[in-house]
């Protein structure tokens, strides 16, 4: 093998393109906690540790099978890539809906994310009298702001807090790990008043069910990132970014859970105490409260923040710049205009749904979506994927080209 073809297979490289999964997964919504509380944690440690672990090995390889087929027919895009897989070009249109309803979701959850974060840093209760109206409303003229005159602050700084996002969970998941239960139990009882702990939710069918196959669906989402950033890997490189992202994201989101799973009794008793009723909204930013690391939660809090916003922002302009040649291009001349008016309809959108509330959007809107992913991008990748891209692989070897 020469070293091109190293470069384009080699597990360097693959390690490289895996990242790309790893930071669209590890993003807000994770670091937050609330994704997994909502569909690991809640359920028990044994199945918060081994749910992840099947969720994303699925995942790899539903990501894997569309990454092979996206190469071995040259194509570099989401769009392209599913238009060629269903067997009907109208039918496209099923993955359309499926990114954009999870893309709105993200963005509603992104912006009551941040706006709970902001008020439990502050001390201030998120959930009373206006507070969520309030704060959703500062966070989305924030976005407003951002969106039509930061995006490209936002766009060169999304890497690093990306990348910082990611060491903070990570830390913030060995400081759980590591800490005496018992303890932190024992000092909150007696602090807050809560005289028994809560119980994990008792249903092993729903915990497989929404733990493995409804979060691997929705999890879908990191497929368009995928097949673009593999575009320069060959097959067996696109293999063992799989391989490789399925292990990253499996491995932290199960300690994740497992932690979470710890934890969970004392912080759902917390809320059903009723003096904090949030305690469960962003529950990562709790624990490190309750663990009494005062640097590490200023610095999760200020970086959850800012995943949250950066998500905000970057997913509304893409978006904006996806939809605005629609908008009566024809009356509204200037690019820049369209790209505002559709960015604010988006905004708005958004902001409705978030007044729903972090632990709503997560459990309903993902939820749904990992319904409909399974049916639209699961099933059709392991029915259709696999035959077409196995005759795609035979007709290219047959005339002796190399992928």
């Amino acid at each position: 093998m020469d070293s091109k073809n190293v470069g384009k297979a080699g597990w360097m490289a693959a390690f490289s393109v895996a990242s790309c999964w790893f930071g669209t997964h590890v993003g807000g919504g994770f670091a937050s906690g609330n994704q997994v509380v909502s569909y690991f944690s809640q359920y028990g440690s044994l199945t918060a540790f081994i749910c992840p672990l099947l969720a994303m090995g699925g995942l790899a390889v539903v990501i894997t099978i569309m990454m092979r087929f996206a190469k071995v027919n040259g194509f570099d895009n989401y769009k392209d890539t599913y238009k060629a897989l269903y067997p009907q070009l109208w039918m496209e249109i099923f993955f359309e809906v499926f990114y954009m309803i999870i893309v709105l979701a993200a963005v509603a959850a992104a912006v009551t994310g941040a706006g709970n974060v902001l008020c439990n840093f502050l001390g201030i209760d998120y959930s009373a009298g206006n507070n969520t109206f309030i704060f959703n409303l500062l966070i989305v003229i924030i976005l407003i702001i951002l969106t039509n005159f930061g995006i490209k602050l936002v766009i060169a700084a999304s890497t690093v807090l990306s990348t910082l996002i990611i060491i903070i969970s990570i830390a913030m998941v060995v400081v759980g790990l590591s800490v005496d239960y018992n303890a932190i139990a024992q000092a909150t009882i007696q602090s807050v008043g809560v005289t028994e702990l809560a119980a994990h939710t008792n249903a092993f069918g729903t915990a497989i069910w929404r733990g493995i196959f409804v979060y691997l669906g929705f999890q879908c989402v990191s497929i368009p990132p995928m097949i673009s950033a593999s575009k320069e890997m060959n097959l067996k490189g696109s293999t063992r970014a799989g391989i490789l992202g399925g292990i990253m994201n499996g491995v932290i989101l199960a300690l994740s859970g497992f932690m979470l799973a710890k934890l969970y009794p004392l912080l759902a008793a917390i809320k059903e105490q009723g003096t904090f009723t949030n305690t469960l909204s962003i529950p990562n930013q709790t624990v490190l409260g309750l663990i009494g690391m005062s640097w590490l939660t200023v610095a999760f809090s200020v970086l959850c923040f800012c995943a949250f916003v950066s998500t905000c922002v970057t997913l509304v302009y893409t978006l904006s710049q996806r939809f605005q040649p629609f908008l009566a291009p024809n009356t509204i001349k200037s690019e820049k205009t369209r790209s505002v008016i559709v960015g604010l309809i988006i905004i708005g959108i958004c902001f409705a749904i978030s007044l729903l509330g972090l632990t709503t959007i997560v459990t309903k809107l993902y939820g749904f979506d990992g319904y409909y992913g399974l049916i639209v991008v699961v099933i059709p990748a392991l029915i259709w994927g696999i035959p077409k891209t196995k005759k795609a692989l035979a007709e290219k070897r047959a005339k002796g080209e190399e992928v």
